[in-house]
């Protein structure tokens, strides 16, 4: 295995920042164990600015309101015209032959499979999932339904088009209704992260406050009962040999578990090696597995799993697979419980890309 390789980061998400902060962390740390990385970061116009100095110039224009803690907006030490500018993706002759791609990138463009595809056509591998996958586990109703086809347990629930609620807003209410029955429902962007556009209901007349402020964030919008559980986060890591993490739990403050939750408090109340029986812990990890093969996951995914408080029943809830790599990031917490020190991560992760 080289030690060059591509980091790309930013983009036109909503993730920009996050994306921003786990690319700080990665490129520090690949850096300190003397890997040659090549910074290719993306505006949220869609503008390439790649070259040493890249992260920075991101930095420095990002939105300190959406900074994960502990990474802050910089000042630029050099001129941005220093760095090579494209409109759109550069020509493959820029990144000087590297055979690695590490996308450090979240939420729609680098995590749906576009930049995966981007690279995968300029034949460099990807430290990460493919194509497929990574489209499959960042549209939650792809997700349940191979999840669900593959017999894996799942949430139930339904699938709304903004054009379906805009012209029938009751029709909707008394669909979900007919579904999902009384009771509370957890209402989300089908393609989101960062848990934004996310909202719990009480009865069918509130979808109408709630569902704008999804569709705000994808047009297809997933409405599931909710289900009173604990939140259990699994790390798996490999090819056909699988590292599954021992258990972490994040316990939200308040209702939901929110983006100022994860990433402005810092994951205040997450706990590795989570709080369960050892036949739990042991149904979960192996659920976890079968979750990463159905969809078709390599090199790395973070697997959350919900266990009904009611019944103990245990629920795939969704698969990551570019998750945050910030110093308050989940997947580099329970790995560390799996022995993998946040440097010593990374270099496995960029050994089993290249395998």
């Amino acid at each position: 295995m080289g030690d060059r390789l591509v980091l790309v980061f930013g983009g036109p998400s909503a993730e920009h920042e996050v994306s921003l902060a786990s690319a700080s962390a990665v490129l520090s740390h690949l850096t300190a164990r003397g890997w040659d990385v090549f910074e290719a970061g993306v505006t949220q116009d869609g503008t390439w600015l790649v070259g040493s100095g890249a992260l920075e110039a991101l930095l420095a224009d990002a939105d300190p309101a959406r900074m994960p803690s502990g990474v802050a907006p910089v000042r630029r030490s050099g001129s941005v015209a220093s760095l090579e500018r494209f409109d759109g993706p550069p020509p493959v002759s820029v990144f000087g032959g590297r055979e690695l791609a590490f996308l450090a990138c979240h939420g729609r463009w680098g995590e749906d499979g576009t930049a995966q595809g981007l690279f995968g056509s300029y034949g460099i591998k990807i430290v990460g999932c493919g194509v497929a996958a990574s489209a499959a586990c960042f549209d939650k109703r792809l997700t349940k339904r191979v999840l669900a086809g593959c017999g894996l347990p799942v949430t139930k629930g339904i699938d709304l088009m903004q054009d379906e609620f805009v012209v029938d807003p009751v029709g909707v209410r008394e669909r979900s209704a007919s579904v999902l029955g009384e009771g509370r429902w957890f209402v989300k962007p089908a393609r989101s992260g960062s848990s934004l556009g996310i909202s719990v209901v009480e009865r069918p007349d509130q979808l109408d406050a709630v569902l704008p402020e999804a569709f705000r964030w994808d047009e297809t919008v997933l409405v599931e009962e909710y289900v009173p559980h604990r939140e259990l986060v699994v790390g798996v890591i490999g090819r056909e040999q699988l590292t599954v993490s021992p258990l972490g739990e994040c316990v939200p403050v308040g209702p939901l578990y929110t983006y100022a939750e994860k990433y402005k408090l810092g994951n205040p109340r997450f706990t590795c090696p989570a709080r369960v029986e050892p036949e739990v812990s042991d149904r979960v990890r192996e659920l976890a597995a079968r979750a990463y093969r159905a969809l078709g996951c390599a090199v790395m995914a973070r697997v959350d799993v919900f266990v009904d408080t009611r019944t103990g029943a245990l629920l795939v809830n969704e698969v990551n697979t570019i998750p945050g790599l910030t110093e308050v990031s989940v997947f580099p917490k329970v790995m560390a419980a799996a022995g993998y020190g946040y440097a010593d991560l990374l270099e496995e992760l960029c050994r089993l890309a290249d395998a």
